[in-house]
């Protein structure tokens, strides 16, 4: 259940009353782990807990563990759910993961993502890692202003609350490929990029992720693992986002609202008349 009904007290000019309101539900979940040692024996242990909206987990713990680079699209086996808000992703047989980045047993907020990270050199991308496509006609400014409504007419959960993130991922053409929503913004991400592995629609070099919210770091930094070139968001990006951005060659635009937006990076994505200083 993403959703939970409260009674509340309703102040306005027609009085206060006792009414009933529905609001977002953010539980705990946690993330569990199972492969083989290098003796062949199985082993589950527990890898991290986050706070998130109930739904989607499966594709929550696969798209966490993929962006975080834990886990490789050809590693995967299977993803299983366990007790109450308890996920376990099973990599293939003889897979060895990484355990030393496995061993980062941290409690990830819903709000927070990788705030781990101390800079940009730890990503460990590069230009020769990572295949943004750079042979795409430009995106129209029209196409670019009609992405938030159309992520909007798919937040049903945002409809019942008003208190939830919500993050899509379009084509070229503006056609909604895959969506999800979650109390964390990165949560809502890392739901896209769970159902794209397990899917195995992976990559979306040719695709523009829109998000409800701000643009973070973290949520360029989760952009660049599904190699996406372009992110839209209708709030402010942050400094390290559009650094980010200009480093690994991204599209980054922001305040996309009511037909209108900014460009902070990668305009070259944006066909745009740039009039010269006077």
């Amino acid at each position: 259940m993403s959703t939970k009904d409260v009674m509340i007290w309703r102040s306005n000019r027609a009085g206060t009353h006792y009414v009933a309101d529905t609001v977002v539900m953010e539980e705990p979940l946690e993330i569990r782990i199972r492969f083989q040692d290098s003796d062949g024996k199985w082993v589950e242990r527990p890898l991290s807990i986050t706070m998130r909206t109930p739904g989607d987990d499966q594709a929550l713990a696969v798209g966490f563990m993929f962006t975080e680079g834990m886990l490789l699209k050809n590693q995967l086996d299977k993803v299983t759910i366990g007790l109450e808000n308890t996920v376990t992703v099973h990599f293939k047989p003889d897979v060895r993961p990484e355990l030393e980045k496995l061993q980062r047993n941290f409690y990830a907020t819903s709000s927070c993502g990788v705030c781990g990270k101390s800079s940009l050199d730890s990503l460990g991308y590069t230009y020769e890692t990572l295949h943004l496509a750079e042979n795409l006609s430009p995106l129209s400014p029209e196409l670019i202003g009609s992405l938030p409504q159309k992520l909007t007419e798919y937040q049903s959960i945002f409809d019942e609350t008003g208190g939830i993130h919500a993050a899509g991922l379009f084509d070229w053409e503006g056609n909604l490929i895959l969506s999800a929503e979650d109390v964390g913004r990165h949560n809502a991400v890392d739901k896209i990029a769970g159902k794209a592995l397990m899917q195995q629609s992976l990559p979306f070099n040719q695709h523009i992720l829109m998000l409800s919210g701000r643009a973070c770091f973290e949520l360029l930094h989760k952009a660049l693992a599904l190699n996406i070139p372009v992110v839209v968001a209708v709030g402010a990006p942050s400094s390290l986002a559009i650094e980010t951005a200009e480093r690994f060659g991204q599209t980054l635009i922001g305040f996309a609202r009511d037909g209108r937006f900014n460009v902070y990076s990668g305009i070259h994505r944006v066909d745009a008349l740039v009039l010269p200083k006077k």
